[in-house]
């Protein structure tokens, strides 16, 4: 059961009051073994069953473990002290045993917020994963060709499992990289079906206007996303009414930048048509689902 906070509060006033979590001054030094051992007390309960021992003993980080370490050190030096009859030199130790948990405390807390984040971010991009998956299934079973289908689930399913696992053992970094490449992987599968052609291309282009036409069709590529991934969100007004913004202004700039090639200047037809791709990429975001881009 999570210790109330209320009871951590109580714990410091004690400590405050026994001098362990002051300052250092003259009132601190000169203690009687008494006194000292009264400390040792409450510092070995704020080790051991305290609500901050519970979230250091449970973090991972092997920073949070060494100030922990320290901690329980500085708190066994304080005992041979006390043992010894040198209150004063244990007095120490357990004020430096004390501030030594915090910093722990303190760091672990960071580390759980980093790895909520970090949690949240993965599910974001499962889910659009998943919707991706599904989008895929449907267009195989129109066009008859399931068995191509299904060999691109089962690698997803598999690479998707790899980036769990990645997760469960506190790699965050690795389990995006992962993710991101069935994304792509899953959304080339799309376009390959819907287009009847492969657009795996070289990125080396020989003309600013085979450039333009690369970009032209990334651009196709994002508003049939929209079209696969929102269907059932955008019967939400607010989140249509959002995400229609986005799409709004992608579509401007998607006409300015014809406007351009018609002119003959792909250079800036394929910088207005980059930025229309990239409002395209917000739009599916505002709706919760992560793409890359």
């Amino acid at each position: 059961m999570k210790t109330p906070r209320i009871i951590i509060v109580v714990i410091f006033s004690m400590l405050y009051t026994t001098g362990i979590c002051a300052t250092h001054s003259d009132s601190q030094l000169h203690k009687t073994r008494k006194q000292t051992e009264q400390q040792a007390k409450f510092v070995y309960k704020l080790l051991e069953v305290s609500s901050a021992a519970k979230k250091v003993k449970a973090s991972k980080d092997i920073n949070v473990k060494s100030l922990y370490r320290a901690a329980n050190d500085l708190y066994q030096n304080a005992l041979m002290f006390i043992d010894d009859e040198k209150s004063d030199e244990a007095a120490e130790s357990l004020f430096h045993a004390t501030e030594m948990l915090f910093r722990a405390v303190k760091l672990a807390e960071k580390q759980r917020i980093v790895g909520d984040e970090d949690r949240r971010q993965f599910e974001l991009r499962l889910n659009s994963i998943n919707s991706l998956l599904s989008a895929l299934q449907r267009i195989g079973e129109e066009k008859g060709v399931t068995e191509k289908t299904d060999r691109v689930k089962s690698m997803a399913d598999a690479e998707i499992a790899n980036a769990q696992a990645l997760m469960k053992t506190g790699q965050p970094f690795s389990a995006r990289k992962v993710i991101d490449s069935v994304y792509v992987e899953i959304k080339t599968a799309i376009s390959e079906l819907r287009n009847g052609d492969t657009l795996v291309r070289s990125l080396h282009f020989e003309t600013k206007k085979d450039e333009y036409l690369y970009e032209l069709d990334r651009n196709d590529t994002h508003i049939m996303l929209v079209t696969l991934l929102l269907e059932e969100k955008m019967e939400n007004k607010k989140t249509r009414e959002r995400a229609q913004k986005f799409l709004n202004k992608a579509a401007v700039l998607r006409k300015e930048a014809e406007e351009y090639a018609e002119k003959g200047d792909y250079q800036k037809a394929v910088e207005i048509c980059e930025q229309s791709t990239k409002e395209i990429v917000r739009a599916i975001r505002s709706a919760g689902l992560f793409i890359p881009g």
